[in-house]
């Protein structure tokens, strides 16, 4: 069983579908589930299936983050495009993004210490 707050799939699916100017039974169509269920979802009363998160997820092109952390930052349009870069990014482009954060962190005092990190002039190296 999937654990995440009812609600705030509720609301996402409310909203995917509004903004497709679909109704509740339409939807209920294109997923292949009951309109009552739906509904159900919609108003906070029913957690959706795996199935059913999955088909809406990706039906409406949904990123699941939405829903499991919805505390997440996904308001802000830099850190959409920064999460839509890093997909695109090879392990060790990874690896340098991962070194180059937190550098940056360290020098406000906010890293995690998993990377140290030696600055030296005109460069940060840091030892994995």
């Amino acid at each position: 069983m999937m654990y995440f707050r009812p609600k705030q799939f509720g609301i996402v699916l409310k909203n995917a579908r509004m903004d497709k100017k679909l109704t509740q039974a339409e939807l209920a169509e294109i997923l292949d589930i009951s309109l009552p269920y739906l509904k159900d979802l919609e108003r906070f009363r029913n957690n959706p299936s795996f199935e059913v998160f999955e088909k809406v997820i990706r039906f409406f092109n949904l990123s699941a983050d939405l829903v499991i952390y919805p505390d997440r930052n996904l308001a802000d349009s830099t850190y959409l495009q920064i999460e839509r870069l890093l997909a695109r990014c090879n392990k060790a482009q990874l690896q340098v993004v991962l070194a180059t954060t937190e550098a940056l962190l360290a020098a406000d005092g906010k890293a995690s210490g998993q990377i140290p990190c030696v600055e030296d002039a005109d460069q940060v190296a840091c030892k994995s």
